[in-house]
């Protein structure tokens, strides 16, 4: 008899870790057994690991009418695709099948002081978004409806305040004062926010255009169970600088195993301010990484092929995703009067520690029909799964593209916002509570 209770035990555990997070909420309720069981932080794990092997949903911003106003005006609002399998064996892999939107805590509107929210990044079902002058950060579990503002950074630049003499000059290649990330440490089982603040820069003395950069300063935030274990603190940047060079990361891409990935630039520290020469200093383009349980920057070197023709390429575009849910994917692409207009795709491989770019895709826009790429006003936004392309066109309506069929489909009714600011993500439904870390993927 205590066997087949056993039995009857795991199969509901096995059941309930492959419901929604919905409904195991208001299964909470029930009885004071689920509220435990749901509560447990194994359950959490089983569920957070069912998520991420049926994933099919992209959290993005997207416009809908607005509903105190007329039909001609819109508002941004966040939401859910969730896709299904195409049963049918179709040209594409997965169908849409629902569109949720998603509403933001009154609380939470409150705190932020109705700003429009931008989006950093996600992780296990936990995003974190800020308000457009990076002053408030939140991290955000939508799916349970849990949030957390973070307390204002000791070291947060306020522009206005700062000497004339400084303010004015950030490097040309790089207008960005403030870059940010969010990830997961597997080796103390916690949610991080890293905070990378461009701190100013100068003119030398003795002439008006040399300027020189200060040092990057960056914090890490660490979600714990209690205020205490939570805190802003500086960590070291030696790892972003050589002797003459800083490594300056933008804007946040990816998490992966542990890392954290930004596409940025090698820059010189000092350099000649003038309109001219405004390369002068920047060096080249890279992609920054950042070690969520060391703490520690590395820069890995982006595809010869692109190193080749960087500056030529005015059009080019790059976004880093993930793979086959297990590898870093460089997607690039570009549309200038000098070349044709071309789609590219490298895999990064970690080869006993030497980063190798593998090309994995690529093609002349000429010959697909995005037509929306090859035109110059259109921009991909995800890599869903390994082989669909989400791909929004100028006026923000969404295609996706699928690189092995070569078809596309229009998602009509999806008007994504168009900003570097808010790019889609692939999101994963979970119930991982906002400090809590348990999970090690």
């Amino acid at each position: 008899m205590a066997h087949s209770c056993k039995i009857g035990e795991d199969l509901l555990v096995k059941i309930l870790s492959s419901l929604p997070p919905k409904s195991l909420m208001r299964f909470k309720c029930a009885a004071k057994w689920w509220y435990a069981l749901i509560n447990n932080p194994r359950f959490v794990d089983n569920q957070l690991s069912n998520c991420l092997h049926n994933n099919r949903s992209i959290f993005l911003k997207r416009l809908v009418p607005n509903k105190d106003s007329n039909a001609s005006e819109t508002e941004s609002v966040f939401s859910v695709l969730t896709f299904c399998e195409d049963a049918d064996g179709g040209a594409h892999r997965f169908l849409l099948s629902r569109v949720e939107d998603i509403n933001v805590p009154v609380s939470m509107s409150v705190m932020s002081g109705g700003e429009e929210l931008r989006i950093v990044g996600h992780c296990h079902g936990i995003i974190c978004v800020h308000v457009d002058n990076y002053s408030k950060v939140f991290v955000w579990n939508p799916a349970i409806q849990e949030f957390k503002l973070l307390p204002s950074e000791k070291y947060f630049t306020d522009w206005e305040s700062l000497d004339q003499q400084r303010a004015p000059y950030r490097p040309l290649n790089n207008r960005l004062e403030w870059a940010m990330g969010f990830g997961y440490d597997p080796i103390s089982k916690a949610y991080k926010v890293v905070s990378i603040i461009f701190y100013g820069s100068q003119r030398h003395a003795h002439t008006l255009y040399s300027v020189v950069i200060y040092p990057l300063r960056v914090q890490v935030y660490t979600l714990g169970s209690s205020e205490e274990s939570s805190s802003w603190r500086e960590i070291k940047t030696c790892s972003l600088e050589t002797e003459t060079t800083f490594l300056w990361p933008q804007i946040f891409q990816i998490h992966l195993k542990g890392m954290c990935y930004w596409l940025g630039s090698e820059q010189q520290k000092e350099f000649v301010h003038e309109e001219e020469l405004r390369y002068e200093e920047m060096i080249r383009q890279v992609m920054v990484s950042f070690d969520m349980s060391d703490e520690v920057f590395d820069e890995v070197t982006l595809p010869d092929e692109l190193l080749d023709h960087e500056r030529t390429f005015l059009g080019l575009f790059m976004l880093l995703t993930v793979w086959n849910e297990s590898s870093i994917a460089l997607c690039v692409w570009h549309n200038s009067c000098d070349v044709s207009p071309y789609f590219g795709m490298w895999l990064l491989d970690n080869d006993f520690g030497a980063c190798v770019w593998t090309k994995h895709a690529g093609f002349e826009l000429t010959s697909i029909p995005i037509m929306d790429l090859r035109e110059g006003g259109g921009h991909v936004l995800a890599l869903w799964k390994s082989d669909e392309l989400l791909v929004v066109d100028e006026d923000g309506c969404t295609i996706c593209y699928n690189l092995r069929t070569e078809n596309r489909m229009s998602l009509p009714t999806i008007q994504i916002c168009m900003s570097n600011m808010d790019s889609p993500i692939v999101y994963v439904n979970s119930i991982v509570s906002i400090g809590l870390g348990r999970h090690q993927t």
